[in-house]
Protein backbone atom coordinates (compact mmCIF):
# COMPACT_ATOMS: atom_id res chain seq x y z
CA UNK A 1 0.00 0.00 0.00
CA UNK A 2 2.51 2.79 0.64
CA UNK A 3 4.68 2.09 -2.47
CA UNK A 4 1.39 2.58 -4.29
CA UNK A 5 0.57 5.61 -2.52
CA UNK A 6 4.26 6.98 -2.78
CA UNK A 7 3.97 6.24 -6.58
CA UNK A 8 0.11 8.18 -6.62
CA UNK A 9 1.46 11.11 -4.96
CA UNK A 10 5.00 11.42 -7.16
CA UNK A 11 2.53 11.12 -10.63
CA UNK A 12 0.68 13.70 -9.24
CA UNK A 13 3.72 16.09 -8.26
CA UNK A 14 5.10 16.10 -11.57
CA UNK A 15 1.23 16.54 -13.30
CA UNK A 16 1.29 19.87 -10.79
CA UNK A 17 5.07 20.91 -11.69
CA UNK A 18 4.39 20.30 -15.49
CA UNK A 19 1.01 22.49 -15.17
CA UNK A 20 2.45 24.87 -13.53
CA UNK A 21 5.58 25.51 -15.76
CA UNK A 22 2.88 25.44 -18.95
CA UNK A 23 0.63 27.88 -17.24
CA UNK A 24 3.79 30.38 -16.54
CA UNK A 25 5.43 29.78 -19.54
CA UNK A 26 2.25 30.39 -22.18
CA UNK A 27 0.52 33.28 -21.58
CA UNK A 28 1.37 35.92 -19.39
CA UNK A 29 4.67 35.86 -20.95
CA UNK A 30 3.50 35.74 -24.54
CA UNK A 31 1.35 38.78 -24.03
CA UNK A 32 3.70 40.72 -22.34
CA UNK A 33 6.72 40.00 -25.45
CA UNK A 34 4.12 40.71 -28.11
CA UNK A 35 3.17 44.10 -26.61
CA UNK A 36 6.27 45.32 -26.03
CA UNK A 37 7.36 44.76 -29.78
CA UNK A 38 4.36 47.03 -30.69
CA UNK A 39 3.83 49.34 -28.18
CA UNK A 40 5.58 50.73 -24.89
CA UNK A 41 4.74 53.51 -22.67
CA UNK A 42 6.86 56.19 -20.19
CA UNK A 43 5.56 58.03 -17.25
CA UNK A 44 6.19 61.74 -17.13
CA UNK A 45 6.56 61.89 -13.57
CA UNK A 46 9.72 59.84 -14.07
CA UNK A 47 12.98 61.73 -13.13
CA UNK A 48 15.33 62.08 -16.13
CA UNK A 49 19.35 61.34 -14.90
CA UNK A 50 21.11 64.67 -15.04
CA UNK A 51 24.12 62.88 -16.54
CA UNK A 52 24.46 59.97 -19.40
CA UNK A 53 26.32 58.11 -21.66
CA UNK A 54 27.11 60.38 -24.77
CA UNK A 55 25.69 58.08 -27.46
CA UNK A 56 27.51 57.12 -30.49
CA UNK A 57 27.21 55.58 -33.76
CA UNK A 58 28.79 51.82 -33.86
CA UNK A 59 32.01 53.32 -35.42
CA UNK A 60 32.42 55.86 -32.63
CA UNK A 61 31.46 58.90 -34.82
CA UNK A 62 29.01 61.70 -33.14
CA UNK A 63 24.86 61.01 -33.80
CA UNK A 64 23.21 63.43 -35.91
CA UNK A 65 19.39 63.82 -36.02
CA UNK A 66 16.94 66.35 -38.12
CA UNK A 67 14.48 67.44 -36.27
CA UNK A 68 11.26 68.76 -38.96
CA UNK A 69 8.92 70.39 -37.02
CA UNK A 70 5.40 71.72 -38.31
CA UNK A 71 5.23 74.87 -36.80
CA UNK A 72 6.38 76.73 -33.81
CA UNK A 73 4.79 80.27 -33.82
CA UNK A 74 2.44 80.65 -31.19
CA UNK A 75 2.05 77.35 -29.59
CA UNK A 76 3.86 77.04 -26.20
CA UNK A 77 3.06 72.99 -26.56
CA UNK A 78 5.27 73.07 -29.76
CA UNK A 79 8.08 75.54 -27.86
CA UNK A 80 8.11 72.75 -25.31
CA UNK A 81 8.00 70.15 -27.81
CA UNK A 82 11.53 71.22 -29.05
CA UNK A 83 12.67 71.79 -25.80
CA UNK A 84 12.64 68.22 -24.59
CA UNK A 85 14.10 67.17 -27.52
CA UNK A 86 17.17 69.25 -27.10
CA UNK A 87 17.40 68.70 -23.85
CA UNK A 88 17.54 65.29 -23.80
CA UNK A 89 20.44 65.88 -27.07
CA UNK A 90 22.77 67.91 -25.20
CA UNK A 91 22.18 65.31 -22.60
CA UNK A 92 23.32 62.19 -25.06
CA UNK A 93 25.66 64.73 -26.85
CA UNK A 94 23.89 64.50 -29.77
CA UNK A 95 23.74 66.81 -32.47
CA UNK A 96 19.99 68.28 -33.15
CA UNK A 97 19.05 69.89 -36.50
CA UNK A 98 15.49 71.74 -35.90
CA UNK A 99 13.78 73.24 -38.75
CA UNK A 100 10.81 75.24 -38.33
CA UNK A 101 8.19 74.10 -41.49
CA UNK A 102 5.79 77.33 -40.18
CA UNK A 103 2.97 75.54 -41.06
CA UNK A 104 3.90 74.96 -44.69
CA UNK A 105 3.83 71.34 -45.96
CA UNK A 106 5.52 72.69 -48.98
CA UNK A 107 8.09 73.78 -47.13
CA UNK A 108 8.53 70.90 -44.51
CA UNK A 109 9.46 68.52 -47.51
CA UNK A 110 11.83 70.92 -49.23
CA UNK A 111 13.48 70.82 -45.61
CA UNK A 112 13.57 67.17 -45.22
CA UNK A 113 15.28 67.35 -48.59
CA UNK A 114 17.98 69.83 -46.82
CA UNK A 115 18.63 67.32 -43.68
CA UNK A 116 19.10 64.29 -46.42
CA UNK A 117 21.46 66.85 -48.00
CA UNK A 118 23.21 67.06 -44.51
CA UNK A 119 23.64 63.48 -44.11
CA UNK A 120 21.67 63.06 -40.93
CA UNK A 121 21.44 59.83 -39.13
CA UNK A 122 17.71 60.22 -38.61
CA UNK A 123 14.87 62.27 -38.58
CA UNK A 124 12.31 63.07 -36.17
CA UNK A 125 9.13 64.53 -37.88
CA UNK A 126 6.18 66.58 -36.44
CA UNK A 127 3.96 66.42 -39.57
CA UNK A 128 2.09 69.59 -40.89
CA UNK A 129 -0.24 66.97 -42.87
CA UNK A 130 0.11 63.15 -42.51
CA UNK A 131 -0.33 62.46 -46.44
CA UNK A 132 1.46 66.12 -47.77
CA UNK A 133 4.82 64.91 -46.60
CA UNK A 134 5.07 61.31 -48.29
CA UNK A 135 7.15 63.11 -50.89
CA UNK A 136 9.54 63.74 -48.10
CA UNK A 137 9.28 60.67 -46.32
CA UNK A 138 9.96 58.03 -49.97
CA UNK A 139 13.36 60.03 -50.10
CA UNK A 140 13.67 59.25 -46.41
CA UNK A 141 13.00 55.61 -47.34
CA UNK A 142 15.68 55.72 -50.67
CA UNK A 143 18.49 57.28 -48.47
CA UNK A 144 17.59 54.61 -45.95
CA UNK A 145 16.84 57.43 -43.24
CA UNK A 146 15.06 56.10 -40.61
CA UNK A 147 12.32 58.04 -39.27
CA UNK A 148 10.48 58.58 -36.28
CA UNK A 149 7.38 60.30 -36.13
CA UNK A 150 6.02 62.53 -32.97
CA UNK A 151 2.62 63.96 -31.82
CA UNK A 152 0.91 63.72 -35.00
CA UNK A 153 0.36 60.75 -37.05
CA UNK A 154 1.71 59.74 -40.51
CA UNK A 155 0.47 58.00 -43.70
CA UNK A 156 1.01 54.35 -43.25
CA UNK A 157 3.04 54.78 -46.57
CA UNK A 158 5.67 57.19 -44.74
CA UNK A 159 7.33 53.73 -42.98
CA UNK A 160 8.16 55.73 -40.18
CA UNK A 161 10.46 53.31 -37.96
CA UNK A 162 8.09 54.48 -34.53
CA UNK A 163 5.63 56.72 -33.32
CA UNK A 164 5.80 58.49 -30.09
CA UNK A 165 3.06 60.68 -28.52
CA UNK A 166 -0.14 60.66 -26.30
CA UNK A 167 -2.76 57.83 -27.21
CA UNK A 168 -4.98 60.20 -28.63
CA UNK A 169 -7.87 57.99 -28.67
CA UNK A 170 -7.46 57.58 -24.73
CA UNK A 171 -6.76 60.84 -23.77
CA UNK A 172 -10.18 61.80 -25.83
CA UNK A 173 -11.80 58.79 -24.19
CA UNK A 174 -10.72 60.34 -20.18
CA UNK A 175 -11.49 63.86 -21.28
CA UNK A 176 -15.12 62.50 -22.63
CA UNK A 177 -16.03 60.44 -19.66
CA UNK A 178 -15.09 63.25 -17.24
CA UNK A 179 -16.52 65.94 -18.81
CA UNK A 180 -19.64 63.72 -19.26
CA UNK A 181 -19.47 62.88 -15.29
CA UNK A 182 -19.44 66.89 -14.80
CA UNK A 183 -22.81 67.79 -16.61
CA UNK A 184 -24.60 65.04 -14.88
CA UNK A 185 -23.76 66.40 -11.99
CA UNK A 186 -25.05 69.59 -12.93
CA UNK A 187 -27.51 68.79 -15.32
CA UNK A 188 -28.63 65.12 -14.99
CA UNK A 189 -29.81 63.31 -18.14
CA UNK A 190 -31.36 66.28 -19.92
CA UNK A 191 -30.23 67.27 -23.12
CA UNK A 192 -26.82 68.66 -23.45
CA UNK A 193 -26.14 71.29 -26.45
CA UNK A 194 -22.13 71.22 -26.70
CA UNK A 195 -19.48 72.23 -29.51
CA UNK A 196 -16.18 71.07 -30.41
CA UNK A 197 -13.15 73.02 -31.08
CA UNK A 198 -10.51 70.52 -32.52
CA UNK A 199 -6.65 71.26 -34.42
CA UNK A 200 -7.22 70.78 -38.02
CA UNK A 201 -9.45 69.67 -40.83
CA UNK A 202 -8.53 65.48 -41.73
CA UNK A 203 -5.63 65.83 -39.59
CA UNK A 204 -5.45 61.93 -37.69
CA UNK A 205 -4.76 63.30 -33.73
CA UNK A 206 -7.94 65.41 -34.15
CA UNK A 207 -10.07 62.54 -35.60
CA UNK A 208 -8.88 60.43 -32.61
CA UNK A 209 -9.53 62.95 -29.73
CA UNK A 210 -13.06 63.54 -31.36
CA UNK A 211 -14.03 59.82 -31.53
CA UNK A 212 -12.61 59.44 -27.82
CA UNK A 213 -13.91 62.23 -26.56
CA UNK A 214 -17.58 61.32 -27.64
CA UNK A 215 -16.99 58.11 -26.84
CA UNK A 216 -16.02 58.81 -23.29
CA UNK A 217 -18.91 60.77 -22.68
CA UNK A 218 -21.89 58.23 -24.56
CA UNK A 219 -20.18 55.72 -22.23
CA UNK A 220 -20.29 57.33 -19.07
CA UNK A 221 -24.47 58.72 -20.25
CA UNK A 222 -25.15 55.10 -21.17
CA UNK A 223 -24.14 53.50 -17.78
CA UNK A 224 -25.63 56.12 -15.71
CA UNK A 225 -28.91 56.70 -17.49
CA UNK A 226 -29.21 54.09 -20.19
CA UNK A 227 -29.47 56.54 -23.20
CA UNK A 228 -27.09 59.44 -24.75
CA UNK A 229 -27.82 62.64 -24.15
CA UNK A 230 -25.05 64.84 -26.17
CA UNK A 231 -26.52 67.54 -28.84
CA UNK A 232 -23.07 68.09 -30.63
CA UNK A 233 -23.84 71.12 -32.59
CA UNK A 234 -20.89 72.00 -33.41
CA UNK A 235 -16.92 71.41 -34.15
CA UNK A 236 -14.21 74.15 -35.50
CA UNK A 237 -10.74 74.28 -35.83
CA UNK A 238 -8.58 76.29 -33.79
CA UNK A 239 -5.08 75.03 -35.61
CA UNK A 240 -3.58 74.40 -31.76
CA UNK A 241 -3.55 78.06 -31.22
CA UNK A 242 -5.56 80.59 -28.91
CA UNK A 243 -5.66 83.35 -31.73
CA UNK A 244 -7.50 81.11 -34.29
CA UNK A 245 -9.45 79.35 -32.02
CA UNK A 246 -10.83 82.66 -30.19
CA UNK A 247 -13.05 83.86 -33.70
CA UNK A 248 -14.42 79.84 -33.64
CA UNK A 249 -15.46 80.09 -30.47
CA UNK A 250 -16.99 83.12 -30.77
CA UNK A 251 -19.06 82.34 -33.81
CA UNK A 252 -20.27 79.60 -31.77
CA UNK A 253 -21.50 81.22 -28.88
CA UNK A 254 -23.17 83.90 -30.72
CA UNK A 255 -25.53 81.02 -32.77
CA UNK A 256 -26.32 78.81 -29.71
CA UNK A 257 -26.29 81.28 -26.44
CA UNK A 258 -27.49 78.05 -24.71
CA UNK A 259 -24.29 76.42 -25.31
CA UNK A 260 -23.52 74.18 -22.50
CA UNK A 261 -20.55 72.23 -22.88
CA UNK A 262 -17.52 72.81 -25.14
CA UNK A 263 -14.56 70.02 -25.80
CA UNK A 264 -11.41 72.03 -26.08
CA UNK A 265 -8.91 69.55 -27.73
CA UNK A 266 -5.68 71.35 -26.45
CA UNK A 267 -5.26 73.67 -23.60
CA UNK A 268 -2.79 76.14 -25.41
CA UNK A 269 -6.27 77.10 -27.71
CA UNK A 270 -8.00 77.50 -23.92
CA UNK A 271 -6.99 81.49 -23.56
CA UNK A 272 -8.59 81.83 -27.22
CA UNK A 273 -11.88 79.61 -25.97
CA UNK A 274 -12.15 81.73 -22.37
CA UNK A 275 -12.09 85.19 -24.31
CA UNK A 276 -14.51 83.62 -26.84
CA UNK A 277 -16.82 82.57 -24.37
CA UNK A 278 -16.95 86.04 -22.85
CA UNK A 279 -17.44 87.98 -25.63
CA UNK A 280 -20.86 86.10 -25.72
CA UNK A 281 -21.75 85.83 -22.36
CA UNK A 282 -21.33 82.12 -22.04
CA UNK A 283 -18.36 82.43 -19.28
CA UNK A 284 -18.87 80.99 -16.20
CA UNK A 285 -21.88 79.19 -17.75
CA UNK A 286 -20.34 76.53 -20.01
CA UNK A 287 -18.74 73.52 -18.91
CA UNK A 288 -14.88 72.72 -20.37
CA UNK A 289 -12.98 69.51 -21.19
CA UNK A 290 -9.47 69.84 -22.55
CA UNK A 291 -6.28 67.60 -22.97
CA UNK A 292 -2.43 68.81 -22.54
CA UNK A 293 -2.20 69.44 -18.39
CA UNK A 294 -0.53 72.99 -18.96
CA UNK A 295 0.22 74.60 -15.94
CA UNK A 296 -2.02 77.42 -16.05
CA UNK A 297 -4.73 74.75 -17.11
CA UNK A 298 -4.13 72.87 -13.70
CA UNK A 299 -4.07 76.05 -11.73
CA UNK A 300 -7.81 77.49 -13.20
CA UNK A 301 -8.96 73.65 -12.01
CA UNK A 302 -7.36 74.75 -8.52
CA UNK A 303 -7.89 78.21 -8.26
CA UNK A 304 -10.83 79.34 -10.65
CA UNK A 305 -13.62 77.12 -10.99
CA UNK A 306 -15.72 79.53 -12.80
CA UNK A 307 -13.89 79.14 -15.21
CA UNK A 308 -15.59 75.97 -16.41
CA UNK A 309 -12.23 74.12 -16.79
CA UNK A 310 -13.22 70.82 -14.90
CA UNK A 311 -10.68 68.18 -16.61
CA UNK A 312 -7.28 68.25 -18.68
CA UNK A 313 -5.80 64.90 -19.61
CA UNK A 314 -1.53 65.33 -19.57
CA UNK A 315 0.11 65.31 -22.05
CA UNK A 316 3.53 66.54 -21.64
CA UNK A 317 5.37 67.97 -24.62
CA UNK A 318 9.00 67.50 -23.19
CA UNK A 319 7.86 64.17 -22.08
CA UNK A 320 7.47 63.57 -26.15
CA UNK A 321 10.52 65.43 -27.62
CA UNK A 322 12.52 63.42 -25.27
CA UNK A 323 11.20 60.47 -26.12
CA UNK A 324 11.31 60.79 -29.59
CA UNK A 325 14.83 61.40 -29.38
CA UNK A 326 16.01 58.70 -27.30
CA UNK A 327 13.83 56.47 -30.15
CA UNK A 328 15.99 58.07 -32.79
CA UNK A 329 19.26 57.07 -31.19
CA UNK A 330 18.23 53.26 -30.53
CA UNK A 331 17.37 52.94 -34.23
CA UNK A 332 21.06 54.75 -35.24
CA UNK A 333 22.41 52.29 -32.56
CA UNK A 334 21.11 49.04 -34.65
CA UNK A 335 18.14 48.34 -31.57
CA UNK A 336 14.58 47.62 -31.48
CA UNK A 337 12.23 50.27 -30.55
CA UNK A 338 8.40 49.81 -30.59
CA UNK A 339 6.09 50.94 -33.69
CA UNK A 340 4.43 53.32 -31.22
CA UNK A 341 5.21 54.85 -28.25
CA UNK A 342 2.49 56.28 -25.96
CA UNK A 343 3.62 58.85 -23.09
CA UNK A 344 1.60 58.82 -19.88
CA UNK A 345 -1.85 60.50 -20.01
CA UNK A 346 -3.13 61.34 -16.31
CA UNK A 347 -6.45 62.86 -15.82
CA UNK A 348 -6.23 66.03 -13.67
CA UNK A 349 -9.51 67.06 -11.97
CA UNK A 350 -10.19 69.28 -8.92
CA UNK A 351 -9.47 65.66 -6.94
CA UNK A 352 -5.90 65.69 -7.57
CA UNK A 353 -5.31 69.50 -9.15
CA UNK A 354 -3.47 70.51 -6.57
CA UNK A 355 -1.13 67.28 -6.38
CA UNK A 356 -0.45 67.85 -9.88
CA UNK A 357 0.38 71.13 -10.11
CA UNK A 358 4.18 72.58 -10.21
CA UNK A 359 4.27 76.38 -9.78
CA UNK A 360 8.18 75.96 -11.16
CA UNK A 361 7.28 73.68 -14.63
CA UNK A 362 7.95 75.97 -17.31
CA UNK A 363 4.97 73.82 -19.08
Amino acid sequence: MKGKKGKVLKVASLFLSCLVILLTGCTPANETSTKQQTTSKNSQTETTPAKAEPAKKKNGEKIVIGFSQRRVAGSDWYTNLIKGAEEEAKRRDVELTVLDAQGDVAKQVSGVEDLIAQNVDAVIMNPQDPSGVIPATTRLNQNDIPLIAVNSNLDAKANAVSFVSDDPRDTGYKTGWELAKAASEKYGDKVIKAAMVSGYPKELVSQYRRNGMISGWTDFMLEKYGKSNLNLVAERFGAWVPDKALPEMQDIGTAHPDLKVVFCMSDTMLPGIYTGLKNTGLNEKVLIGSIDGTKDAIRRILEEPKSGLVVTVSNDPRVQGADAVKMAIDVVQGKQVPSTHYIENPVITSKNAKDMYDPNSSY
